[in-house]
């Protein structure tokens, strides 16, 4: 995988992560695309689709959670059968409303439904109500790690996370609202996962499997008020938490990438 971070820039969220404005960092402006909050109707999602067909193994910042379902399109690229790593405090796994639209909260499961190289998905830091929004028919392809579950035991969770992947390929998905408010502030309500925790199960993962991809999402919504100090210290967490994943993953990355070419050579 390489280390390129790309934003996708719905709506301005990233402006205020002075961070990100590196010659390193690829601006996508998708800003004109109307109706792609929250739901997105499939010709729209072809038009987004078109627009980032480009990106290949990258790191990319999606923005708000609403918006999440960028993510069907990045499983899309991936040509291998892979294991979908989420770390969400939601399934994402509900029936959308209606077949002209895909939404944040149906792209798992549709991803499950049409997507051949998608052999499981493992979501981290999801509530316990997540246990009920499972449908029968993508029991067997989903394995939930609760909150719960991984506060009552998190070395063990991890072993059995890493027991969980049989495929080399993974994808991780990482929505902010997993984490704890300690750590980043989104428009949803939150898990209880520290950002360490977080990182340390990525980490675990890079050095044993091939990343097919990464993408974070899980920003405060840009049209807050923003001189109110709650979406002050959302935005200032929210940079924090982003550029704190971002400068640890591209290191292992690169070690993960070092060691495969030392072990190839």
């Amino acid at each position: 995988m390489n280390e390129k971070i790309t934003v996708l820039n719905f709506d301005n969220t990233y402006q205020k992560q002075a961070f990100l404005h590196k010659e390193n960092v690829d601006w996508v402006d998708l800003q004109s695309i109307a109706n792609t909050n929250l739901f997105c109707e499939r010709a729209t999602l072809k038009t987004i689709e078109h627009k980032i067909s480009h990106l290949r193994n990258n790191i990319t910042l999606i923005g708000n959670g609403n918006y999440h379902y960028i993510t069907y399109l990045l499983l899309k690229q991936v040509q291998k059968p892979f294991t979908l790593i989420l770390f969400d405090h939601h399934t994402d796994t509900l029936k959308s409303p209606s077949e002209d639209l895909i939404s944040c909260g149906s792209w798992v499961l549709e991803s499950l439904e049409t997507n051949p190289y998608l052999q499981k998905v493992l979501i981290i830091g999801v509530s316990e109500e997540g246990e009920t929004q499972i449908p029968p028919s993508i029991e067997g392809k989903v394995r939930l790690y609760t909150k719960h579950h991984l506060r009552l035991n998190f070395k063990r969770a991890l072993h059995s996370i890493n027991q969980e992947i049989q495929t080399d390929e993974v994808y991780l998905s990482i929505d902010k609202d997993v984490l704890d408010k300690k750590d980043a502030i989104t428009a949803w309500d939150h898990g209880n996962m520290r950002l360490r925790e977080l990182l340390r199960v990525v980490k675990e993962i890079i050095k044993n499997k091939n990343i097919s991809g990464i993408d974070i999402c899980g920003e405060y919504p840009s049209n807050s008020d923003e001189f109110g100090l709650e979406t002050k210290e959302a935005n200032d967490k929210n940079s924090f938490a982003n550029r704190f994943m971002l400068e640890y993953i591209i290191r292992w990355l690169r070690q993960a990438n070092h060691s495969s070419e030392v072990l190839h050579a």
